[in-house]
């Protein structure tokens, strides 16, 4: 069979040559007349492939290629539907027969079949029309451009060894250190006047870094104030999503939603009354968002303080209230500063560069004019080059233009269209796709990957993880998550590369469609006829609004279709109208709490999409979802969760869902009822989430024995009544009944906000595969702690313990041989750590008071992270830190001291691990 990899170039050519070659050999292709048509239009269709390949890779095709190619590729994915049709209606009535039928039921079944296999005889003479009339329209089919060699993408990639370094680079980043003094002394007090309302602007061109500059401030000035908060805006503001993203990061998540932006102002200029807060608003666009933003930020003479990050110099200057000393203007990269950054990305040092690079490097940096984000893409598309020649770093300086003194902003997107006309034609397809996020998402890998398989972009889980890690290495994506392997988990696209992007789509590719739906109104980005990816994203204050029959779309030949942002229940199309959907994603928010809860979705109808692989569902709202789902056999991804009194008893399941043959992921959030019946026979089940333990039979967990290709399993216990002999024989069974061979890592949520342990199991010890634990106890005491330090394969351990410690939890050097990641939450922090302790952990998280009283009272403890230079791995540091309740002066004091002395103590560690606190009202550990 033919490589089934889509192209954006080529469409689904090369998976649909392999269809058709299967199609020749099935016995309904021995119709009169269809075998032959069939081996006609694959040969055809396989030449234009061939041309397509070598097209994929011209700079600039002229306007009749361009239109043949769309042509050839819209025609792709017709001749695949009808194909897919077929062999879904023939397989399916095939699959109905049963020897014991009936002689009339057989009959009808033959004639039903007979009826599909002449419709195919028909649509094949048809398309093969169509092809040939495309064929005559275009001259010729010998095509004298550049040649190509699409070599693999099952080849597995790492992330480059350089990265890390690089962004340390950034972090620190190259050349910063004057500018973040700069801002630093325009935001320091001034006296009285000093405790004003303080707001510093930085301005610059796209990619010079001022988001960085900015978070790097931030950091220099971490614990002197009550709450810190970075907001993007970008280029179409939503301002509830802003004003909610302030509130729920200064005074927590809430589950009550607030969607009118003035009482969101009102609630938010309230909260932030009497306290001293530390704002940055990134990338804004427009001066109007900024004075409605502004006026949730109450000039309260504690010394608040706000940072801006802008292109335009008027928005800055609006910002600052026209006081003009405080907009700072972002400057480039000296010519030092841009040589390390650039040789540090290829070589590790400017020292490993050959000589006969050198000149050309010089002039290739010349041309990026001290642009941070200009020379990472540069540099990382010639890091990614497997042999450094001189002749190719000549090409791509000649690529770049020489105005670099007149127009950065050209500079910059000749550097960002020379690092995508260099991807290989799948790396294209899979960049393309990030173009259906909204600006300044984040987007998770596992998410993205499992799409990118769906839509039959690459042909596994695997070959797609590779292609993320390359986009990585070559500086499409910028990382976001990484957790304690090193692995990233989500990523960002720059907003200069999503331009890119959007002129791509829109303009050359015809690839996906977008349509924005906010306070500016509709917009529609990307063609209108023939749309096979739809992405509907809205605004928070319009969710209700879904104009898709307005723009005339033909969902039936869509293939992804997605709400980001939420749809109010009712204004979704009915899911029967995709019917050959691929990727359905689906999100249903209640525009106002309360509103059509007693609503439910009907999603019955899913059960008939035959071609659906990828379901992800999230909803405040009931849902009706298909009491059978076995008719979808190519679904690899189910996952819905809920939000909501609706579903705080768990979501259920088809009762069928075991027989899905591919299923590879199934989530059910917050819990299912119970795991589906059979689950033994889900032999390619790699991930499931999450089932409460006590819910479910002796006899239906034993079943996860046989599924041999668990990855993560996902399992919760319900606190009140976790103390049964019941409870405790259900965990000697799922002990037993992981799978012995493969590495399968168990999750464990054993806590909530009203119910927690006395103490650490003894039970807990017997999970000898657990992963990751979330575990609430009373208190922590040292037979507790041994049995946490006892399991071998933890790697992350969320403890929340809400009673006061009566003296310091010590952990020594025996046990927590895999720790990785350490996440305490407690009433008064008191922590020792001997020599030697917890050698792997690299990740430690601290949420306590500090609020002038004694640990006894549950504050602060003056010895309070004792040996923490013991932790030889350590790498960061993260502290939230509560006190509500105190006069406002012990409070102060009480922050004071907790930050000082927190600093103090990781200020002995060898390694400088980078710190982060931060200071709340709230307290942790209330019983």
């Amino acid at each position: 069979m033919e490589h089934a990899m889509v192209s954006v170039a080529t469409g689904v050519l090369s998976p649909l040559l392999g269809k058709l070659a299967a199609l020749v050999e099935k016995e309904y292709a021995q119709l009169k007349g269809v075998r032959k048509e069939i081996i006609s239009l694959r040969e055809e269709l396989r030449s234009m492939n061939a041309l397509l390949q070598k097209l994929a890779v011209e700079d600039d095709p002229d306007v009749l290629k361009k239109e043949w190619r769309n042509q050839i590729r819209d025609l792709s994915y017709d001749v695949e539907d009808c194909v897919d049709d077929f062999l879904h209606r023939v397989e399916h009535d095939d699959g109905n027969k049963r020897p014991d039928v009936g002689f009339f039921h057989k009959n009808f079944s033959k004639l039903k079949t007979l009826g599909a296999r002449h419709g195919i005889a028909d649509k094949i003479r048809q398309l093969k029309v169509r092809v040939d009339d495309v064929s005559k329209r275009h001259s010729r089919y010998i095509y004298e451009g550049a040649s190509y060699s699409a070599g693999t993408a099952s080849v597995a990639v790492a992330i480059d060894s350089r990265l890390p370094a690089l962004s340390r680079m950034e972090g620190n980043l190259v050349g910063i250190d004057g500018p973040r003094e700069e801002i630093t002394k325009l935001l320091a007090d001034e006296g009285e006047i000093g405790k004003k309302l303080k707001v510093v602007s930085i301005v610059g061109f796209g990619g010079l870094g001022k988001t960085t500059l900015a978070c790097e401030v931030r950091r220099e000035l971490i614990g002197q104030f009550d709450c810190q908060v970075t907001v993007p805006v970008s280029q179409s503001p939503d301002i509830i999503k802003i004003l909610t993203m302030i509130l729920s990061e200064v005074k927590g998540p809430s589950q009550h939603r607030i969607c009118n932006v003035s009482k969101l102002i009102e609630e938010l200029k309230s909260y932030l009354l009497h306290k001293r807060y530390f704002i940055i608003i990134d990338d804004i666009w427009d001066p109007l968002v900024w004075e409605v933003i502004s006026c949730a930020f109450p000039d309260n003479n504690h010394g608040s303080r706000v940072i801006t990050t802008t292109r335009d110099w008027s928005v800055a200057a609006t910002c600052c209230n026209y006081r003009h000393e405080y907009v700072y203007k972002m400057k480039p990269l000296d010519e030092e500063a841009s040589r390390r950054l650039f040789f540090h990305r290829i070589f590790d040092s400017e020292g490993a560069c050959p000589g006969e690079l050198k000149e050309v490097s010089s002039q290739i940096l010349r041309k990026c004019g001290g642009m941070p984000l200009a020379i990472i893409i540069i540099s990382s598309l010639l890091a990614s080059q497997a042999n450094k020649v001189k002749e190719d770093w000549e090409y791509v300086q000649n690529s770049i233009g020489s105005n670099v003194g007149t127009d950065r902003l050209e500079v910059m997107r000749q550097i960002l269209n020379l690092s995508y006309k260099n991807l290989p034609p799948h790396l294209k397809t899979c960049f393309l796709y990030l173009g259906a996020y909204p600006e300044d998402s984040v987007v998770w890998r596992d998410d993205l990957v499992r799409q990118w398989v769906a839509e039959g972009f690459l042909e596994a889980i695997g070959v797609a993880g590779s292609c993320f890690k390359e986009l990585v290495n070559r500086s499409m994506i910028q990382p976001v998550t990484i957790d304690y392997n090193g692995e990233i988990l989500s990523c960002r696209v720059h907003d200069m590369m999503l331009d890119l992007i959007i002129r791509k789509y829109s303009a050359e590719e015809n690839f996906l469609t977008v349509v924005e739906n906010n306070s500016q109104g509709i917009r529609i980005r990307g063609s209108t006829h023939n749309i096979r990816r739809l992405f509907h994203h809205s605004d928070a204050g319009r969710r209700r609004t879904l104009p898709m029959p307005a723009v005339g779309i033909d969902l039936s030949k869509v293939r992804t279709f997605s709400t980001w942002g939420g749809s109010s229940p009712g204004h979704v199309p009915p899911v029967s109208k995709f019917k050959f959907i691929r990727v359905l994603i689906l999100e249903f928010i209640l525009s106002t709490p309360g509103e059509e809860e007693d609503q439910a979705i009907d999603l019955t109808a899913m059960c008939k999409l035959f071609q659906l692989r990828y379901i992800k569902i999230r909803s405040e709202v009931r849902l009706e979802l298909p009491t059978q789902i076995r008719g979808l056999q190519h679904l690899e991804t189910l996952e819905v969760s809920g939000a909501g009194p609706v579903f705080q008893s768990g979501i259920g399941l088809p009762s069928d869902v075991a027989q899905l043959p591919c299923l590879s992921v199934l989530s059910i959030l917050p819990h299912m009822t119970s795991l589906p019946h059979g689950i033994g026979a889900m032999k390619c089940l790699r991930s499931l989430a999450s089932f409460v333990l006590e819910e479910n039979s002796l006899d239906t967990i034993t079943g996860l024995r046989h599924l041999s290709n668990l990855k993560d399993l996902y399992v919760r216990l319900p606190l009140d009544s976790c103390f049964a002999e019941a409870a405790e024989a259900r965990v000697d069974v799922l002990c037993s009944s992981l799978p012995e061979h493969g590495d399968c890592r168990l999750y464990l949520t054993a806590w909530s906000r009203w119910a927690w342990f006395p103490g650490v199991p003894q039970w807990i010890g017997r999970l000898q595969k657990l992963y990751s634990l979330e575990l609430g106890v009373g208190e922590l005491s040292r037979d507790g702690v041994a049995v946490l330090a006892g399991l071998p394969a933890l790697v992350r351990l969320d403890l929340s313990i809400r009673g006061a410690p009566r003296e310091s939890t010590v952990i020594t050097s025996a046990g927590f041989p895999a720790l990785k990641h350490l996440i305490v939450t407690c009433r008064a922090l008191c922590l020792t750590f001997e020599a030697g302790a917890m050698p792997s952990l690299q990740k430690l998280k601290l949420e306590f008071n500090a609020d002038g009283a004694t640990a006894e009272q549950g504050g602060w403890c003056g010895n309070a992270l004792a040996g923490v230079e013991h932790l030889s791995g350590l790498k960061e540091v993260y502290a939230s830190i509560g006190g509500l309740g105190a006069p406002a002066a012990t409070e102060d004091s009480g922050r004071t001291a907790a930050v000082s002395a927190l600093r103090d103590s990781i200020g002995l560690h060898p390694n400088r691990p980078r710190v982060d606190v931060m200071c709340t009202k709230g307290r942790y550990g209330l019983r």
